[in-house]
């Protein structure tokens, strides 16, 4: 078997030529042939599964009326639809067949009642589009696989249905244009299974050309290229609104396969199912990397449509088994999407991913997000931080530097932003005020930064993980350049030996311009958080959490429970809200500008809290830990230093490389100013080894800082939610210390 992190050898979704003929062969064309229906017919036979499923769906629509509303913009005729679909291809049952058409007739003509007639040409003009994806893949596929059992003028009809629905969407509907987005997403599986669908049946060469050339081999191939919105497998939405969109992008892919344009989407399926397994926390919670209106968890719930889509698809045969493992695994069926469940049926026996022989880290490039785990135990340490400058999708919060983290089963840090955030004070992000930015989103980060991200991002072999999330940027305000000077936030996870407790430092900075300036931290958890002096604790499940501020420029810390559920509520400023979608307790510190320092060190463990000492001297400024005799140092001026600290695990911020000789009990260690994190072993003679770089399950190259242009459309999205506008005392030297931070070169500015 091979190992995980193999990359798959196949291009990309790419087509060097003009896509060939449109398809005029015999019907069935899409996805339908002898040996699917030959593995449907087996199934049917089975006392349960999505074939099963789909004949009862059929029957009892066609016994009752329990179907008759059409819900959703039709979504309830879509999913019986597809189920009587699938029930006659795996049982010929005319009566399945009849039924098919029913609702395919309803999705043509109705809206909310079979045969209300208030559906027609303007039916995929609601909600901005939405309604494309439930009408047009799936009348497209009915048509195809029932086309010699429909009347020429029911075909007649239904063609000249699916033109008007296609010419106002590709001038009206919303994300037109927009590969990564759900409403481009629905969009791009209806045109390409119209196109091929009625492909002979009239004129349909521009058709036919759009879709091939400019949908799949031009809008796609870019977003799924390395400098795409795709890659790296996350959605850049997030997994709300991920499942069913890979879903509709892998089926596509198969009919245009069918069709004969040679499309691959194995290496983007390949990456979306690391980002499924990474991005799992210990206890199978799922980081939605976006909106998420779950009231009840801090994580949501494997999408089921998610692998699916890799087992329906051209993913390699290993991901294929793996993702029916998974589907297997967590016992997951989806009753609303019956075909994609049926479909990812078939094929070779599940097998569980090998995760033990898998790297413990993973990056998803476009969304700049860090996925890392101390081992693949359900005891493990999980953590996951996020930098990503403005991405061309909603759905989307301001949130660079956030982060979570979880130990086993136990959630100690989570990010309970309600659905609709534009605030970075709903999540555990850093952030300081920028006068420029309109009045509302002060004092959060703003929506036109490009150049934010990971400076560098790493995992070691002993465990530990480090990052810089640069995000001065997020002060750019449209055209204007940022008024921030600079911004970061330094991420170090150092774990025990066994991996179940961890000491995470957090280091913020920023230079903001002035006294005004002020910087926000917060760190949000679902435990009851009690404050004593600079250490706010709680027991969550079989954990010990405490935040202590080791070091801050000013301010102290204070903790408070969330009042608000979300932040739309009359008289709510978009950039002060801190509302949580699910109960927490936070730990917060306001810093004055115009130099905000602070250490934090977060610690998670069993029993009693990691202590953690500061420490300094000339030039240089650390973290002491009782773990693994941890020592965490960074330069405060832009020169070479030299600290003194115990042999142990070191971990050097802005280095480049290091000596070591003994000084009585401790070493003495000469560092090289650099531009990374190094993390070192240093023996009782003060012996220097490099700790080498863990291996990552990244499918493709980590670009921790690639700015991508985007033009940010006039519109928000969906809903419109993201719619852009025209301790208390500190030790006297280390506070002296941390003053003296050295302050970052400010980003350059665009003429």
């Amino acid at each position: 078997m091979k190992l995980g992190i193999s990359i798959v050898v196949l291009g990309l979704c790419t087509l060097a030529n003009a896509a060939p003929p449109e398809p005029t062969g015999p019907h069935p064309r899409m996805i339908l042939d002898k040996d699917l229906r030959a593995a449907w017919r087996t199934q049917a036979s089975a006392e349960h599964g999505p074939v099963i499923g789909s004949i009862k769906l059929c029957a009892r629509a066609r016994e009752t009326h329990e179907y008759d509303h059409g819900v959703y913009h039709g979504s309830e005729w879509a999913k019986v639809l597809q189920g009587c679909l699938v029930a006659w291809a795996a049982t010929d049952n005319q009566a399945d067949a009849a039924t098919a058409i029913k609702f395919f007739t309803a999705l043509l003509d109705d809206h909310d009642l079979i045969g209300d007639g208030k559906g027609g040409d303007t039916a995929v003009r609601h909600d901005d589009g939405y309604p494309i994806r439930m009408v047009g893949p799936y009348t497209a596929i009915a048509y195809d696989w029932l086309h010699d059992r429909m009347p020429p003028a029911l075909r007649d009809r239904t063609r000249a249905r699916w033109k008007a629905w296609l010419d106002w969407w590709r001038v009206n509907g919303y994300r037109h244009d927009g590969p990564g987005t759900n409403y481009h997403a629905g969009y791009l599986v209806a045109a390409t299974a119209i196109t091929i669908a009625q492909a002979g049946d009239g004129e349909n060469k521009e058709l036919w050309h759009e879709v091939a050339d400019k949908m799949w081999g031009k809008d796609m191939a870019g977003a799924f290229s390395d400098d795409g919105l795709l890659a790296g497998g996350a959605w850049p939405e997030g997994w709300q609104y991920g499942p069913l969109s890979v879903a509709e992008i892998a089926i596509g892919a198969r009919m245009m396969r069918d069709a004969g344009v040679p499309v691959s989407t194995a290496r983007w399926l390949d990456q979306v199912l690391r980002v499924h397994v990474y991005g799992l926390t210990p206890s199978d919670g799922v980081f939605a990397g976006g909106d998420a209106d779950d009231e009840e968890h801090g994580y949501i719930k494997t999408g089921v449509l998610t692998l699916d889509a890799i087992a329906l698809g051209d993913a390699s045969d290993d991901d294929r088994r793996w993702a029916r493992g998974e589907l297997s695994r967590l016992q997951l069926v989806d009753v609303d999407w019956l075909l994609y469940d049926a479909l990812a049926g078939v094929g070779d026996k599940p097998v569980l991913p090998p995760r033990q022989l898998w790297p413990t880290w993973y990056v998803a490039k476009a969304v700049r997000t860090v996925f890392a785990r101390t081992n693949w135990s359900p005891d493990a340490i999980w953590f996951v931080a996020q930098c990503a400058p403005v991405l061309e999708v909603d759905h989307r919060q301001a949130n660079a530097g956030n982060f979570v983290l979880s130990r086993g089963k136990d959630d100690l840090i989570i990010d309970p932003s309600p659905y609709g955030s534009q605030s970075t004070l709903t999540s555990n992000a850093p952030t300081v005020r920028s006068p420029q930015l309109p009045k509302d989103y002060q004092p959060s980060q703003g929506f036109w930064g490009e150049k934010t991200g990971f400076e560098w991002v790493t995992q070691r072999a002993s465990g530990v993980v480090a990052a810089r999330c640069n995000y001065a940027e997020q002060y750019k305000f449209q055209d204007r350049p940022t008024d921030i000077d600079s911004a970061s936030r330094d991420f170090v996870l150092v774990p025990s030996t066994d991996g179940k407790d961890a000491a995470l430092v957090v280091i913020d900075r920023a230079e903001t311009g002035g006294a005004d300036r002020e910087m926000h931290l917060r760190f949000r958890t679902p435990g009851k958080l009690a404050l004593a002096g600079a250490t706010a604790s709680a027991t969550i499940g079989s954990s010990k959490l405490a935040i202590t501020v080791l070091g801050q420029s000013s301010g102290s810390p204070t903790t408070a429970a969330n009042t608000l559920k979300d932040c739309f509520a009359a008289g709510t400023v978009r950039g002060q809200c801190d509302a949580a979608r699910v109960p927490v307790t936070e730990d917060r510190i306001e810093l004055a500008g115009p130099s905000p320092r602070a250490v934090h060190v977060i610690s998670a463990t069993a029993g009693a809290p990691i202590t953690a000492t500061a420490i300094q001297g000339s030039g240089w400024t650390g973290v002491q830990l009782k773990l693994r005799d941890a020592t965490v140092v960074w330069p405060t001026k832009q020169a070479d230093f030299t600290y003194t600290a115990p042999p142990g695990l070191h971990v050097v911020l802005d280095a480049a490389s290091a000596t070591g000789k003994p000084a009585g009990s401790a070493c003495l260690v000469d560092i090289k100013r650099g531009s990374r994190a190094l993390v070192l072993a240093l023996d009782a003679q003060c012996t220097v080894t490099q700790d080498a770089e863990a291996v990552s399950a990244s499918v493709t190259p980590i670009a921790v800082q690639h700015p991508v242009a985007h033009t940010r459309s006039a519109r928000g999205g969906c809903c419109g939610t993201q719619s852009g506008p025209g301790s208390p005392a500190l030790t006297g030297a280390l506070v002296l210390g941390l003053l003296k931070w050295p302050r970052r070169r400010r980003i350059a500015k665009k003429s």
